[in-house]
């Protein structure tokens, strides 16, 4: 019988579990399910998941050992700081889980600090042993599933990995095609339904999310990679910077209406077939194929006689398409050379864009987090919530339930679109198995071959059916509360039904608590979150292009540095945010129209916070002292009326009505091309160079591509209901 891998990691994980539990008994060591834990929660389908896993809970529960026997000796004898102080930690831990890569190293980090601060509080003169316990078996977890994944149908990361890596890059050639298929076709956003543009987005960004999962743990079971971590690291930072480019490129085909951009451009089939060309010989060195076609310089030379001819509007528009042209070719050649690096086939590995990109999310992460800091505060009002309950009413479960709060709370606070009941049905299942199993069948054991055929059978099966990713919380939930109700120990042990109606009681009161804190700070409701989002993500708007400014004299100080970083990361994180709140809400109650009408919601949000991203850079760029001087008055007013918009936005997603702002903007913008004509045409030889036309456009076209997303947006907010949004719901 050929046994599937589902099958064999179940084997796995119950052997482990049994052999763990076996070894633990055998040295008289007291709860060995926490061996157990160990084990259930780091198993994965590889070895270099299980160990990249396994080493952040090693890693995580040394790091809870010292904080929470810092905490007891600090407030050993003062109940209120003690609480403060472990609430305090286990916040921040829950806020570095959702900001961090190494989320699972936080998560045990806050939950065994937890566990070891109130089984040692409680009785402070086995703190110490209560944490080295603690130690010991969580490691004995990791190096007995470790040995057994390793020497028992071992599943290196590799395969996954290229897989990962060529759907990946499979994902980047297919997107050119039917982006760059797009603009030439002149098929523009209001031919695309909602769904398609999510489809078309979403996919690349989950396999980028996949493969970077995948590198992680194949960089600890494949020395092959392993030798090559700064050629793949740059492959992963140049990739999600190509997919971006590739986003932006597509949603400015708008702009290219009316342009005939193969006579303004007359290379331009040469140089798309060169990036195909690319994009193909990528795919074909990561399947391991030689290499066939050699990187060819591409021509971006443009007709000038012809775009001479053209509006000043459109000249910016062209500007944007051949600025886009020039960092696809940028980033297509150095994402080539880096690959050809790691077939060994170069020499060497461009670092610009992996410096750059890691210092913008170096300087990113050094800000607060809204979204972190309201789970983090959730997580501490169901602790305080369970503490006090503690103490001032004898509740089922006594000090464990503060306990259990934490891991579970960590959960639900980190991903806020679950719902809280979720779990309910999951953990009365489990309980109530478990119990069974607790109150008859147990008694009946008097050997550890028993107990370990028990336990290995009801491990196997839990992780069979529960193997599956999208249900790995219940698999958890199972695992957990089955190690914990059974209460295994080399003691005499009593079996007592009411410890499982104690524990079912423990986590009801527990799921009460946990529905209550998620109402602290603001209520939970998709709608109602979804329209919070918005107002700061039109907020951040506004303030940047507060700060779009060519007022040379003005020296921005470091609070307007740091605010500036601070809403340029609302304006990039918010649009996913709030998209994924969208699925949440209920539509059918919601809408006068079509739900298809908020997936183009958030897709012109996206498209809003690209256009305001192109206009930042714009305005970096150096600009003629005399276009300066001549429309600084005339961009000024362009700005302001932009700027008052997002301002209504963020007070109100629906503005008043869109033809009214649609013949505003219209008219700024004839009003600005008239005066730009006007200012050009009296301009002498040499007061204005080729560059200085270069970067005008670019900004001329960023301005114009802002006012017409604000329009798209506004177009897509009229066909929704925000009069029933605000209507109160149970």
């Amino acid at each position: 019988m050929i046994l599937t891998p589902r099958l064999k990691e179940s084997i796995k994980t119950a052997l482990a579990i049994t052999i763990a539990y076996g070894i633990a008994l055998s040295m008289n060591w007291d709860r060995p399910y926490w061996a157990g834990f160990a084990i259930a929660f780091i198993s994965l389908s590889t070895i270099g998941q299980s160990l990249n896993k396994g080493a952040m809970r090693m890693l995580g529960t040394l790091l809870a050992l010292l904080v929470s026997l810092l905490i007891i000796a600090l407030f050993v004898q003062e109940r209120w700081w003690f609480m403060v102080a472990l609430s305090g930690w286990i916040g921040f831990c829950t806020y570095r889980m959702s900001v961090s890569r190494r989320s699972y190293f936080w998560f045990l980090a806050g939950f065994a600090s937890a566990v070891i601060a109130f089984d040692g509080g409680t009785d402070p003169a086995s703190a110490f042993d209560t944490a080295i316990l603690r130690a010991q078996e969580t490691g004995l977890g990791v190096l007995v599933y470790t040995l057994v994944t390793t020497f028992i149908w071992p599943a290196n990361s590799y395969a996954g990995f290229e897989s990962a890596t060529q759907a990946l890059v499979k994902a980047q050639r297919q997107l050119f095609l039917s982006y760059s298929e797009a603009i030439a076709e002149r098929r523009f956003r209001q031919d695309d339904s909602g769904h398609d543009i999510q489809a078309t987005t979403g996919q690349p960004a989950q396999l980028l999310t996949q493969f970077g999962a995948m590198l992680d743990a194949v960089l600890t079971d494949s020395n092959e990679v392993r030798e090559l971590r700064q050629q793949w690291r740059s492959f992963q930072g140049q990739s999600r910077v190509l997919l971006d480019t590739l986003e932006r490129w597509h949603e400015n085909r708008k702009e290219y209406v009316d342009l005939d951009l193969n006579v303004l451009l007359p290379n331009l089939g040469a140089a798309t077939d060169e990036f195909e060309q690319r994009f193909a010989e990528i795919e074909r060195l990561l399947a391991g194929e030689t290499l066939q076609h050699q990187l060819q310089k591409i021509n971006l030379s443009f007709n000038q006689a012809h775009l001479h001819e053209l509006s000043h509007f459109h000249k910016a528009a062209f500007a944007l398409f051949r600025t886009s042209m020039q960092r696809l070719d940028e980033l297509t050649r150095e994402q080539f050379e880096t690959v050809l690096d790691i077939k060994g086939l170069g020499s060497s590995v461009p670092q610009s864009l992996v410096s750059a990109t890691s210092s913008d999310q170096q300087g990113f992460n050094l800000l607060p987090d809204i979204d972190s800091m309201i789970a983090a505060v959730r997580v501490m009002a169901g602790m305080w919530l369970a503490y006090f309950l503690w103490i001032y009413i004898r509740v089922p479960g006594g000090d464990g339930i503060v306990s259990a709060i934490v891991p579970v709370g960590m959960v639900l606070a980190t991903n806020p679109r679950l719902p809280v009941f979720m779990i309910l049905k999951p953990v009365m299942f489990a309980i109530a198995i478990s119990g069974i199993m607790y109150i008859f069948l147990m008694p009946q054991l008097s050997s550890f071959v028993g107990l370990g055929t028990m336990i290995f059978l009801f491990v196997f099966v839990a992780a069979y059916l529960f193997s599956t990713p999208q249900r790995g919380i219940y698999r958890s939930i199972a695992l957990a509360l089955f190690l914990m109700l059974i209460g295994v120990s080399n003691s005499s042990q009593d079996y007592n039904i009411l410890s499982v109606i104690d524990t079912a009681l423990m986590f009801i009161i527990l799921i009460v608590l946990l529905l209550l804190a998620s109402y602290i700070p603001v209520a939970p409701q998709p709608n109602k979150i979804f329209q919070r989002l918005l107002r700061r993500f039109f907020h951040s708007s506004e303030y940047l292009i507060s700060m779009v400014r060519w007022d040379l004299t003005m020296t921005p100080t470091r609070l307007d540095y740091w605010k500036r970083v601070f809403h340029t990361r609302e304006l990039t994180t918010l649009p996913q945010k709030i998209d994924a709140w969208s699925k949440a809400v209920n539509t059918s109650m919601l809408f006068e129209k079509t739900p298809d009408q908020l997936q183009l919601l958030t897709a012109n949000l996206q498209t809003l916070s690209w256009r305001m991203q192109e206009l930042m850079d714009a305005c970096t760029k150096p600009q003629s002292e005399l276009l300066v001087r001549e429309l600084l008055t005339d961009l000024r007013v362009w700005r302001l009326k932009v700027q008052k918009t997002l301002q209504c936005f963020s007070r109100n997603p629906l503005l008043t009505s869109m033809d009214v702002l649609r013949e505003q903007l219209t008219i700024s913008s004839e009003h600005l091309e008239g005066r730009i004509e006007e200012i050009l045409n009296k301009v002498g030889e040499g007061e204005f160079s080729e560059r200085d036309g270069e970067n005008f456009y670019h900004l001329l076209g960023a301005y114009r591509g802002l006012s017409e997303a604000i329009i798209d947006y506004a177009a897509t907010a009229e066909g929704i209901g925000w009069e029933q949004w605000q209507e109160s719901r149970f």
